[in-house]
C-alpha cells in the first residue's frame, strides 16, 4: 500500500498533551504543515544527499479520557533531489539514484497514559514509506517504539511542550521481503497558542533520525529536520 499522507507524531501529542490530568473527554482533530529537508548518507563508498525542494502536510485525531489518550496522525510529501539522491537498497544490492524524486510517508498509532500531571508516556506503532517516482520502487520500514511527552504552561494562551520518541523494526521492500533492521528517532519542541478554548494553534521544530542496517552490510542514514505549524479544533465530550 503506498501512503499519501503520513501520520504525524507531533500533531497527534499536540491536541492532547496540552491538557492538565483531569476527568475530561475530547476529541481533537488537527492539520499542520512541515517545511522540512531531508538529508542523508548512503553509507561507505556511496554518495550524500540533500533534497532540493520538499515538505510535507499532516492530518492527525486523538481521543483523551482522563488520563488516557489515544491518537492517530498521517503525513507525507514528496521530495526533489537534483543530484544526488537515496540509493536504493534492494534485495538484488544497491542502485544509485540521480535527479530523482521521492514520495515520503510516516503513519502512526498512539496510545499513552499520564502518570504524572504534566507528563505522559507514549507507545507508537509506526510505519514509514518511500516510493521513487522514476520508477515506482517502493521501500517500508514499521516498527514498536515508546516515548515521552510533556507540556508546561506559560500564561493562559501560550503553552511550551515536546516529546522524544524511539521505535524499532524491519526494513521491507515491495513484493521482495525483508531487507534488515531500522531504528527511528524523533525529537519535538514547540508553542501552542490558544486562539480561545476549542481552537489552538502550534509552531515549533521537529527533527527525526533514522538509522537502516541491511542484512548484505550496507548502511543508510537520514534526518528530515524543519519548522511546523498546525492548527487544532478540540471536541469537549
Amino acid at each position: 500500500m503506498r501512503y499519501q499522507s503520513i501520520m504525524l507524531l507531533l500533531a497527534t501529542l499536540t491536541s492532547v498533551i496540552l491538557q492538565p490530568a483531569q476527568a475530561q473527554t475530547s476529541v481533537s482533530l488537527g492539520a499542520l504543515i512541515n517545511a522540512t529537508g531531508w538529508e542523508g548518507d548512503n553509507g561507505t563508498g556511496n554518495t550524500d544527499f540533500n533534497s532540493d525542494k520538499g515538505g510535507q502536510f499532516g492530518l492527525t485525531a486523538s481521543l483523551r479520557k482522563d488520563r488516557l489518550y489515544l491518537g492517530i496522525s498521517m503525513q507525507g510529501g514528496e521530495y526533489q533531489f537534483d543530484k544526488s539522491g537515496p540509493t536504493q537498497f534492494t534485495s538484488a544490492g544497491p542502485t544509485t539514484t540521480n535527479d530523482v524524486k521521492v514520495q515520503h510517508s510516516d503513519f502512526d498509532l498512539l496510545a499513552g497514559y499520564y502518570f504524572w500531571d504534566n507528563v505522559s508516556l507514549f507507545l507508537d506503532i509506526k510505519t514509514v514509506s518511500s516510493t521513487w517516482q522514476s520508477d515506482d520502487y517502493e521501500q517500508s520500514f514499521s516498527g514498536l517504539g515508546m516515548g515521552v511527552a510533556g507540556f508546561k504552561p506559560l500564561n493562559e494562551r501560550w503553552t511550551l511542550y515536546g516529546s522524544l520518541g524511539f521505535v524499532g523494526g524491519e526494513i521491507k521492500q515491495d513484493g521482495s521481503g525483508d531487507l534488515g533492521n531500522a531504528t527511528s528517532s524523533a525529537l519535538i519542541a514547540g508553542f501552542n497558542y490558544a486562539v480561545d478554548r476549542n481552537n489552538h494553534l502550534n509552531m515549533g521544530l521537529r527533527s527525526r533520525n533514522y538509522l537502516f542496517d541491511y542484512d548484505d552490510g550496507n548502511e543508510q542514514e537520514y534526518s528530515l529536520n524543519g519548522l511546523f505549524f498546525g492548527y487544532n479544533h478540540v471536541f469537549e465530550l
